[in-house]
């Protein structure tokens, strides 16, 4: 089995950086789940990470079913009341055609083979399936953005490396960072949704985000200048 990288950080995740960033990304990332699924269904919640999507999904009457590498995460997510199974996202143990709906969320920064686990997902999922999936934009990875002028001078830096699917940034901040901590791959868009069509799934829909998960303005009232994240949902022909 790969190393979890998220081992010996996961505390730290869950209070320092998804604790106050994932809420507004569960409602959605579950509302649009909903959409697609019946009371009492079991939700396939590829790379759970600590759980943070289980309440939300749970609150629309699904059955998180949370899936991951780090037994360090999955130790917080059991406290969340959700079903966990520790396995690497690229070797789901899922028959085929075994759930209705799948989701996953800012897992493709840090799954060396995100192309392998979409194909899992896409495997598990029943025809008609849906695979939710929301993350932070391919185009705008932390490392490749300097922000420190967005709202003042209306300027965002996007620095050379981009177009590498090669490069992984180890980070060097220290504990300041996630990347820091645990590293992030870099996936350009084309890559990103070429993972999807490969799998054989249809791409539905591409919505992109803000830093609130709300649906992005060029002129957001923060001051936002780029659409952060993406919401896709992808349907088994």
């Amino acid at each position: 089995m790969v190393e979890a990288c998220y081992d010996g950080s996961a505390a730290w995740y869950d209070a320092e950086i998804a604790g106050t960033f994932a809420q507004p990304f569960a409602d959605v990332l579950a509302a649009r789940a909903a959409g697609f699924a019946a009371a009492g269904d079991v939700v396939l919640d590829a790379g759970c990470g600590t759980g943070l999507y289980f309440g939300a999904l749970r609150d629309r009457g699904l059955r998180p079913l949370g899936v991951d590498l780090s037994a360090d995460q999955l130790r917080i997510a059991r406290e969340r009341a959700g079903g966990v199974i520790r396995a690497d996202a690229a070797v789901l143990p899922f028959r085929d055609a075994a759930v209705r709906v799948a989701v996953a969320a800012f897992v493709h920064t840090d799954i060396d083979d995100f192309p392998a686990a979409v194909a899992e997902v896409a495997r598990a999922l029943a025809p008609g399936g849906r695979f939710v999936y929301v993350g932070i934009h391919p185009c705008f990875v932390g490392r490749f953005i300097k922000r420190t002028g967005e709202r003042d001078a209306r300027q965002v830096v996007v620095h050379p490396g981009y177009g590498d699917p090669r490069l992984v940034f180890e980070g060097s901040s220290g504990t300041a960072g996630l990347s820091a901590r645990v590293g992030a791959r870099n996936l350009p868009l084309a890559a990103f949704l070429g993972a999807f069509l490969a799998a054989g799934l249809r791409i539905e829909s591409v919505d992109e985000l803000d830093t609130g998960a709300r649906p992005w303005v060029a002129e957001a009232d923060d001051g936002t200048l780029v659409p952060w994240n993406v919401l896709l949902v992808a349907v088994k022909p």
